[in-house]
């Protein structure tokens, strides 16, 4: 969907929000839908909220959810993360599997999707040895507790919702202590991903593998900023945390996220 039709249903559902008064949802949204739904202005009365349902979880997919202003009591920023999280169509899938045995972020998503769903019914995937948390649209949330008895060779079982005693895991990063000669989008890839500036351009950046912010960009020279999110196609997703200062050479010590 192109960016101008995407906004364009935002606003419509907007629109259906303020008539029917009661919230509307979208389905969760990837990295490229999240950055269009950020730039829309919402009409005077609606109240946009973005929501992975893994409340404090840094969540990378995130449903929107449009409400009538009245329905906070308080400013949306002094509500919790529970109470927000209440508000949406979306449950937790939890998965246990033998302590020891492999599943990746990979392998869980494919054995959903091998049940006929669609990719935008599927939130965030958290994994720690032995089980493992999946938010999804709450109708297909039995479904999927149901079906899915193995993810490739393991076998597992499934619940719905956080059950008491089940610790969310914790979304696992690496840090990368980086040294670049300019906060250009060449020369952050080039250092996050470990190859030249000439790499960078020609096999990644010139071929439209680089997303920042959720969008494509081809702009070798564009400036990021602490909190900018880019990805490159086999490499990973990454995050700028930190512009930690310039070294005695003039170059420019940054930290970056690196999501696992």
């Amino acid at each position: 969907m192109s960016r101008l039709d995407f906004i364009k249903g935002v606003l419509n559902a907007a629109r259906d929000c303020l008539d029917s008064s009661s919230p509307h949802f979208t389905r969760f949204l990837g990295e490229s839908e999240l950055a269009f739904a950020k730039s829309v202005g919402m009409p005077k009365g609606v109240t946009a909220v973005f929501c992975g349902g893994a409340e404090n979880r840094d969540p990378l997919r995130c449903c929107l959810g449009l409400f009538p202003s009245f329905y906070f009591d308080k400013q949306i920023d002094d509500a919790s993360c529970e109470e927000i999280a209440g508000m949406f169509p979306i449950k937790a899938v939890t998965i246990a599997f033998r302590s020891g045995d492999v599943i990746s972020h990979r392998d869980i998503l494919g054995s959903i999707m091998a049940l006929g769903l669609d990719r935008d019914t599927v939130g965030d995937i958290f994994i720690e040895d032995g089980k493992a948390a999946v938010f999804v649209y709450d109708k297909i949330a039995s479904h999927i507790a149901d079906s899915l008895t193995k993810i490739g060779n393991v076998g597992v079982k499934c619940k719905t919702d956080i059950r008491p005693g089940f610790t969310l895991p914790i979304r696992k990063y690496e840090k990368l202590a980086l040294s670049v000669a300019s906060l250009r989008l060449d020369n952050i890839v080039r250092s996050a991903v470990g190859v030249s500036r000439t790499v960078a351009v020609e096999k990644y950046i010139a071929p439209q593998l680089v997303q920042l912010n959720g969008v494509v960009c081809t702009d070798c020279a564009a400036q990021l900023s602490t909190g900018d999110i880019f990805s490159v196609r086999g490499k990973g997703k990454f995050s700028l945390e930190s512009i930690d200062g310039t070294g005695r050479k003039g170059n420019i010590h940054i930290t970056v996220k690196k999501y696992m």
